[in-house]
């Protein structure tokens, strides 16, 4: 297994027991860092079983995949995911947005018509 695909398979578990969470991920090559933003903050920073789940798996990451790394960060962390390569959103996971160029002939003039498919979670 690569580290992207057990980084995903320990989201998806820990999102079992924290509903709650969402999750977002990025792979940062100039540094080997698999980055993690874990939100609510309040759960990133009190919770005491999610605390411990997360120091278990970035033991256990460090182990398998040295010397890569894994980073937890959360909305308060100067580290900042833009462009996520997946995102886990409470009860529901995405993967990059979906980007489709279609030629389209506009007044004979060949034209690319864009077509994204950005999927959205809301919380009540």
């Amino acid at each position: 297994m690569n580290p992207k695909d057990f980084i995903k398979a320990r989201l998806n578990e820990l999102r079992n027991f924290f509903p709650e969470l969402s999750f977002k991920y990025k792979f940062n090559s100039s540094t080997s860092t698999h980055i993690v933003d874990v939100r609510p903050l309040d759960c990133f920073k009190e919770n005491p079983d999610y605390i411990k789940y997360e120091a278990d798996f970035g033991f256990e990451f460090d182990n398998i995949y040295y010397p890569e790394t894994i980073l937890f960060v959360s909305e308060d962390s100067l580290t900042q995911i833009s462009n996520p390569e997946f995102v886990f959103n409470a009860n529901q996971f995405s993967e990059d947005i979906q980007v489709s160029v279609l030629p389209v002939e506009i007044n004979g003039w060949a034209q690319n018509h864009y077509e994204f498919q950005v999927e959205y979670a809301l919380a009540a």
